[in-house]
């Protein structure tokens, strides 16, 4: 190359053209290693283009693992703690097996909406048998044997206790967005009705697609709620209070207009729920009603690009 006046003879070099070729690989693997979202394969990240959100089948009780696109598991309530020979006899999954039986080895976060055994029951073996990094928790204590062994727990397994009321937004991951709605103040009474509306509920979209979870909120708890107008219009409505009479205030569901309503119960339970109130609610709003005593395991697919792009699959 003498056009310009000097020969170049650098790159003609076998020598220069390793050094070059070895430079450019340790760039590639740089990048991969800092850059790329499985750091270059050598942390495992199962990404999916999709927010999955398995409604499990826990009986009388709620229990939902939400798996964001970015490969992390947070556990929203766990049902009751009964025993396997209960569980298999009523047809429903006791959650610390479930999530050995899908692979799921550790929770990135755990949700205790509220202090009743049919929702924080079912996390005591899980707290104890899975690597857990945090919990969100509503405000003040219940005292139940439950709850102290839930404090006895998190202290031997030095689990981070993180107090969560209306505001806050939790950091899930850039892809999600979800924020907490409600309480916002402390457990004032030890009614049955007032636990269930110290309920955390949680607002989380992805992309164009948004779920309301309203834990077991009751009717001063919606009204309360209210205020926040037209931001929780949501597709998707976990049913507060699995469809009891307490809840599904009418101008409440409306405001949610809620495409697809999620109620989780038990077969043939005592409580009788859902109320045929509640199911003909839904009825006049149009909502389709999917629930856990019926369809089991009910699986939420979204893809967010557009309002309807989510889909279900149940068992």
């Amino acid at each position: 190359m003498t056009k310009f006046g000097y020969e170049q003879k650098s790159f003609q070099s076998k020598k220069t053209n390793f050094v070059f070729a070895a430079l450019l690989i340790l760039v590639v693997f740089v990048w991969a290693l800092l850059v790329s979202p499985d750091h270059g394969g050598l942390v495992s990240i199962n990404i999916n283009p999709e927010l999955r959100v398995e409604f499990i089948n826990v009986g009388q009780g709620d229990a939902i693992l939400v798996r964001t696109p970015m490969g992390k598991n947070y556990l929203i309530d766990g049902g009751a703690n009964v025993p396997v020979t209960d569980a298999r006899r009523e047809g429903r999954e006791l959650v610390h097996n479930y999530l050995r039986s899908i692979g799921v080895g550790r929770l990135d976060g755990v949700v205790i909406t509220h202090w009743h055994n049919d929702h924080l029951g079912g996390l005591l073996p899980v707290l104890r048998l899975y690597d857990v990094d945090v919990v969100y928790e509503p405000p003040g204590k219940f005292e139940t044997e439950a709850f102290k062994d839930f404090e006895a727990i998190c202290s031997k397994q030095h689990i981070k206790r993180i107090t969560t009321k209306a505001g806050d937004v939790l950091e899930w991951g850039n892809e999600l967005f979800v924020q907490v709605l409600h309480p916002e103040k402390p457990l004032s009474g030890k009614e049955y009705s007032d636990v269930n509306n110290l309920s955390i509920v949680l607002l989380l979209r992805y992309g164009r697609v948004q779920l309301f979870l309203a834990g077991d909120i009751e009717e001063d708890a919606e009204r309360e709620i209210m205020k926040y107008g037209e931001p929780i219009k949501s597709q998707v409505l976990k049913v507060p209070h699995h469809g009891a009479d307490t809840s599904d205030y009418f101008r409440f569901l409306q405001m949610v207009s809620p495409e697809i309503g999620i109620i989780m119960v038990g077969a043939s339970n005592a409580f009788r729920h859902p109320s045929s109130r509640t199911l003909s609610n839904y009825e006049r709003l149009g909502t389709k009603i999917y629930r856990t005593d019926r369809h089991g395991n009910i699986r939420l697919f979204v893809g967010g690009k557009n309002p309807q792009d989510y889909r279900f699959k149940i068992d």
